[in-house]
């Protein structure tokens, strides 16, 4: 099962990886929801990259240090995360 086309590249690859650690039932789980939750986790992401290359603190267009805007984004994609809790991780194999 591979990632609906209309996803950006990101969100796709976040789905592809959710998707291939749920394995055989992945079809319980696909659909909107699923979509939305990659894409917090991939905005997630892009901010903490985003951090680690700019740092915590970027100059405004008139050359003032402000906090990175990412630290906002990051922190909001984080709750966002929380909020769907457990829903998509993998069952547990049994050994």
């Amino acid at each position: 099962m591979s990632a609906p086309g209309h996803l950006p590249e990101a969100v796709a690859k976040v789905w592809n990886e959710v998707v291939d650690a749920y394995g055989d039932d992945a079809d319980k789980i696909t659909g909107p929801a699923l979509e939305a939750y990659c894409g917090q986790v991939a905005t997630l992401r892009d901010a903490q990259r985003r951090l680690a290359s700019e740092g915590l603190v970027v100059a405004d267009p008139k050359g003032f240090p402000i906090p990175n805007p990412s630290i906002q984004i990051e922190r909001v994609a984080q709750e966002e995360i929380r909020k769907w809790g457990d829903q998509f991780r993998p069952p547990r194999r049994r050994r």
